[in-house]
C-alpha cells in the first residue's frame, strides 16, 4: 500500500520527489494543451487514506513571483470558503526543485457518470471565431443554449449564471486576474439518483490573485509607497468582466464590472455586501498556515493584507458600507474567537 503524501511534508511543502521515489506504484500522466507539453501533470497518489488523482502544477524557477503565487492560490481558496463558493482544494509541494501547487481532482467527489465541460466548449458551440475574446454575455448565452438543447429547466441556467456572477464578484474582492469567460468549468451528466445535472464546477483557475502577478520588486515598492499601492490595486481585474460594448471608461475595469453585475442582477448587491462582511484576509492566512503546518513569509502576508484591504475599502465605497466600522467589527470578532 502506498504511503500518504501528507507524511512527506517538510517546511510547509510536500516533497513529491521523495514520495515518488519511495512509492514507485504512483503513476504520473503528462498534461498536454494545444499540442504543447507543459510542466503540469496528473499523478495517482494516496491522500487522506484514499487513492486519488492530483494535478501537479510546478512553477517555472525563472518566474520571479513563483514563490509568492503558490501561497496566494491557497489563500484565495480560504477566502472564497468564507462566502460559500466552492474551490478546488490546493496544497503546496516541491517537485524537481520547483515550488509547486497540487490540487485534488474535483471529479473524485462525484460518480463516474459526471463529467466536465469547459466554458470554451460551450462558447465554441455557438461558433464564435475567437473564444479567447468571449465575454460574460457570450458565456451566459452559451449556457442558456446548452440547457435549452439538453431540455433542462430554466432554473438550471439561471443558477449557473448566478453562480458565475458570484465568482466574478469574489474575483473582484481577491484581485484575481486570470479567469476568462472560457475558464469556467461545468459538471454535467447524471447524479446517483439518475437525474440530469448541469452546474458550475468548483473553480480552479486561481493562480494570479491577491496581486500575485506583480514582480517581487513591485511588491516591495508598493509596500513602501501607499500611492503606488492604491494606483496598482485599481489595475488588478478579472478577464471575465463587463463586455467591451457595455464598458464605462469612467470607472476602473473592476468597478465597472461590479456595477454591471449588480445592474444585471440586483441580488448581487447583497452578495457583495456579504463578501465585504465575511471575507477576512487574516483568518484566511491563518487557515493556510494551519493547513501547511508552516508560516507564510512575512513580506507575502503583509502584501496580501495590504492589497486585499485596499481593494475592500474601494468596494465598500461602491456598495455603501463604512469600511472603518467593518474593520472594527472584524477585529472584535477575532478577539472573541
Amino acid at each position: 500500500m502506498k504511503e500518504n503524501i501528507e507524511d512527506y511534508r517538510k517546511n510547509g511543502q510536500i516533497n513529491l520527489d521523495e514520495y515518488f521515489r519511495n512509492n514507485p506504484s504512483s503513476f504520473t500522466y503528462p498534461y498536454y494543451i494545444d499540442g504543447y507539453d507543459e510542466l503540469n501533470f496528473w499523478a495517482q497518489v494516496r491522500k487522506d487514506d484514499k487513492e486519488k488523482y492530483i494535478y501537479v502544477k510546478p512553477r517555472d524557477e525563472h518566474e520571479e513571483n513563483a514563490n509568492y503565487n503558490i501561497y496566494a492560490e491557497l489563500v484565495y481558496e480560504e477566502l472564497v470558503k468564507q462566502i460559500g463558493i466552492k474551490s478546488a482544494s490546493f496544497d503546496l509541494a516541491k517537485y524537481k526543485g520547483m515550488d509547486t501547487t497540487i490540487s485534488d481532482n474535483i471529479l473524485d467527489n462525484y460518480n463516474k457518470d459526471i463529467f466536465l465541460i469547459n466554458g470554451s466548449e460551450l462558447i465554441e458551440g455557438k461558433r464564435y471565431l475567437n473564444t479567447e475574446e468571449s465575454s460574460l454575455d457570450d458565456l451566459f448565452d452559451a449556457i442558456e443554449d446548452y440547457c435549452r438543447v439538453e431540455y433542462l429547466e430554466k432554473k438550471v441556467s439561471n443558477e449557473c449564471i448566478e453562480d458565475i456572477e458570484k465568482i466574478c464578484i469574489a474575483d473582484i474582492f481577491t484581485l484575481s486576474t486570470n479567469r476568462k469567460a472560457t475558464d469556467y468549468d461545468f459538471l454535467a451528466g447524471k447524479d446517483k439518483a439518475g437525474n440530469e445535472i448541469f452546474k458550475v464546477a468548483p473553480n480552479c483557475h486561481n493562480t494570479y490573485s491577491l496581486g500575485s502577478n506583480s514582480s517581487i520588486d513591485d511588491m516591495y515598492d508598493m509596500l513602501e509607497n501607499e500611492d503606488m499601492l492604491a494606483d496598482r490595486v485599481d489595475t488588478f481585474y478579472t478577464d471575465s468582466g463587463v463586455p467591451e460594448n457595455k464598458r464605462n471608461i469612467d470607472y476602473p475595469y473592476w468597478e465597472d464590472t461590479l456595477y454591471y453585475i449588480i445592474e444585471e442582477n440586483p441580488n448581487m448587491l447583497n452578495f457583495a455586501r456579504k463578501c465585504a462582511k465575511n471575507m477576512d484576509i487574516s483568518k484566511a492566512i491563518y487557515s493556510v498556515e494551519e493547513k501547511i503546518k508552516s508560516r507564510i513569509p512575512i513580506e507575502y502576508k503583509e502584501f496580501m493584507y495590504e492589497v486585499f484591504n485596499n481593494r475592500l475599502q474601494n468596494i465598500c465605497e461602491c456598495i455603501d458600507i463604512d469600511y472603518y466600522e467593518l474593520i472594527d467589527e472584524k477585529e472584535i470578532e477575532r478577539e472573541e474567537i
